[in-house]
């Protein structure tokens, strides 16, 4: 019974894609379909990779002209092509859906959507990432509330990056999804620059001495170092999700 994991969140720069990425690295013969205006998961599918890519990008915002000539049909057919992705899947897959996208996509899985998935007998479970931002909390409320009719699992994510949420209120826009939480890092910038290009699959082969020669010992060390602990923190925070996915 194939199984779909959709990862999640209305507001931009939460980091997302990064716990899609820890996902990825956990469940490594996932598939990854990526919702967004352009692709941003690169690093998985590049001339050296065999066999058949893993990441299938959709790109999901139908322009204003386009909507404005159909009358509105050029957005609600853009859906088309992600949710036939994800009900042909046919391996444990991965949602990557962008910001400024979730509450449209989950808007549409009405009560056709739920019962043609359970003739299907696919599984759909549901991540959203939170921050201590205003935002960020009240669409993540938003989605897990709708998401409760057809998510067999619901998982929240509490990134540290702008402090702490509230226990009380993290727990009300939980609504009973398990919850985990990333801790906030701080990068030297090119630490940030090398993890911004790269994402996480590179990071566990790497040694101080790639970038000895031009960072020197010290800073290579760190690098390293801060790259492979938040690699580990990232798929820690994703662990109870990538568990019930690849299960």
């Amino acid at each position: 019974m194939p199984r779909l994991l959709l990862v999640a969140q209305e507001t931009g720069g939460v980091g997302k894609s990064t716990l899609t990425r820890g996902v990825a690295e956990a469940v490594p013969d996932a598939p990854i379909i990526e919702l967004e205006s352009t692709p941003r998961i690169l690093e998985y599918d590049h001339s050296k990779t065999k066999g058949p890519k893993r990441v299938s990008h959709f790109p999901v915002r139908a322009d204003r002209a386009s909507i404005d000539r159909t009358g509105g049909q050029a957005a609600r057919a853009e859906f088309d092509g992600p949710i036939n992705a994800m009900v042909g899947a046919e391996l444990p897959t991965i949602i990557d859906v962008g910001a400024n996208t979730a509450s449209s996509l989950l808007a549409s899985f009405d009560d056709e959507f739920v019962a043609g998935i359970a003739d299907t007998q696919i599984e759909v479970a549901l991540v959203v990432v939170v921050t201590a931002d205003a935002a960020a909390l009240t669409d993540g409320a938003k989605l897990l509330a709708s998401s409760k009719r057809w998510a067999k699992a619901r998982f929240v994510v509490e990134n540290k990056l702008r402090g702490d949420v509230d226990p009380a209120m993290l727990k009300r826009v939980a609504d009973g999804a398990q919850v985990t939480v990333l801790p906030k890092f701080e990068f030297e910038p090119r630490t940030l620059g090398f993890l911004q290009a790269t994402g996480l699959c590179a990071i566990p082969q790497l040694k101080s001495s790639d970038f000895q020669k031009e960072y020197g010992f010290n800073e290579a060390r760190r690098m390293v170092s801060d790259l492979k602990a938040f690699r580990l923190a990232v798929m820690e925070a994703v662990r109870p999700a990538a568990t019930w996915l690849a299960s």
